[in-house]
């Protein structure tokens, strides 16, 4: 009878504490920590004390989670009390003098510690150079004289400061600018940079993004209309660039340029492109290159535009094959809106607006279409304005 007391009492001391530990490990299952640090990678630079600092990831229930918490005197900080991660991946973010800086880890679990680093900023316009820039003629649709671009670019800030637009400055304004076709539409930018507005200027296109110090990858897509079987086109690059690439699929048109050479053809899936490449371009100059025998017009489809010219009821022609774009690089990149629509409302318009004036002013005076003196003026009225209302 004793031994028979003994044992159901240890039987009950082992289900206590066999209860306790799974309690234990449930618990420990719904609540984790997470830590990193942020630091700055400016030279001689510190972190600023109770800096924000926010976490996006997914729970088990896959309920999206946002915590925010402050970075300590170390610059250190620490979430407590999270649910249990779902899907892996998980995004850390902090802003500093109004730039934001995130470190996205894609299918990665919830352990840390993590670095995030901030920079302090700059205006310099010299810290920025173009790597490479490749353009792909990726379709021509000969019914309506149209081809479709890609262009991939790899910019470098080689600083340790974050490239920033001043619109206050005192010469042509240091905007990242690029140069598109006369006359091209439907432009879609895509890039990896952070923030900031895509803003159609005169000659091409501009960005306001911050430029954080390494390489970054921008991808845009556009429209232009080609006039008979040719098209003729100088891109500008201000800020020079290591190698610029024009490719033309094999079949499609031909590419002239005396000042690029002709390369080793490459292949893109199932289509081999024809390449001509330029190096080392200096800043401020330009590449002329034609692209000849494009596509034309069937008897029937130059009938058809005649037809709707004049008012012609006219069946319906068969579509052309839709667009295909080309994969150059594989790139990962941030979707960014679409520069003919949904710029921002209310203050950023007008500013926005601005900073498109000031570069439109930029760009004459660079061509030699506005003297000087007058130059000076009206950009000083410009920015006065922008002072004013922004």
């Amino acid at each position: 009878m004793h031994r028979r007391v003994v044992f159901t009492a240890t039987m009950a001391l082992m289900v206590i504490m066999l209860f306790s530990q799974s309690h234990q490990t449930s618990y420990a299952q719904t609540s984790i920590e997470f830590s990193g640090t942020v630091t700055n990678g400016t030279a001689g630079a510190d972190v600023p004390v109770n800096l924000q600092v926010t976490l996006q990831f997914q729970s088990d229930t896959s309920e999206v989670i946002e915590r925010v918490t402050l970075t300590f005197d170390d610059g250190t900080f620490r979430f407590v009390n999270l649910p249990p991660q779902g899907n892996l991946g998980y995004v850390v973010s902090t802003t500093y003098l109004s730039v934001e800086y995130t470190n996205r880890m894609l299918g990665e679990p919830l352990v840390g510690p993590l670095e995030v680093t901030i920079y302090e900023l700059t205006n310099n316009f010299s810290v920025l150079y173009l790597l490479d820039d490749t353009l792909a003629l990726t379709s021509a649709d000969k019914k309506t004289r149209q081809i479709e671009v890609l262009e991939a670019v790899k910019i470098r800030n080689s600083s340790d400061r974050t490239f920033q637009t001043d619109v206050q400055t005192d010469g042509p304004m240091n905007l990242l600018r690029f140069t598109l076709p006369e006359g091209a539409t439907d432009l879609d930018v895509e890039t990896s940079l952070p923030g900031g507005h895509i803003l159609q200027v005169n000659l091409g296109f501009a960005l306001t993004t911050p430029i954080p110090p390494g390489e970054h990858d921008i991808l845009y897509v556009y429209r232009a209309p080609y006039s008979g079987s040719t098209l003729a086109y100088e891109p500008h690059f201000p800020m020079g660039v290591a190698a610029y690439r024009v490719m033309i699929p094999e079949g499609l048109a031909r590419v002239v340029s005396p000042e690029m050479l002709t390369a080793a053809s490459a292949t893109v899936g199932d289509r081999t492109f024809v390449m001509l490449e330029s190096e080392n371009i200096p800043a401020g100059e330009r590449v002329r290159f034609v692209m000849t025998d494009l596509p034309q017009p069937s008897l029937m489809q130059r009938a058809e535009k005649i037809g709707k010219s004049d008012g012609f009821q006219r069946g319906v022609l068969p579509a052309v094959a839709g667009l295909v774009f080309v994969g150059l690089l594989g790139f990962t990149l941030v979707r960014r809106r679409r520069a003919s629509a949904d710029m921002v409302d209310g203050d950023d318009t007008i500013h926005d607006e601005l900073i498109v004036a000031i570069a439109t002013l930029d760009e004459r005076f660079e061509a030699g279409d506005v003297e000087e003196e007058a130059y000076k003026q009206q950009r000083a009225a410009l920015i006065a304005r922008a002072q004013t209302e922004g």
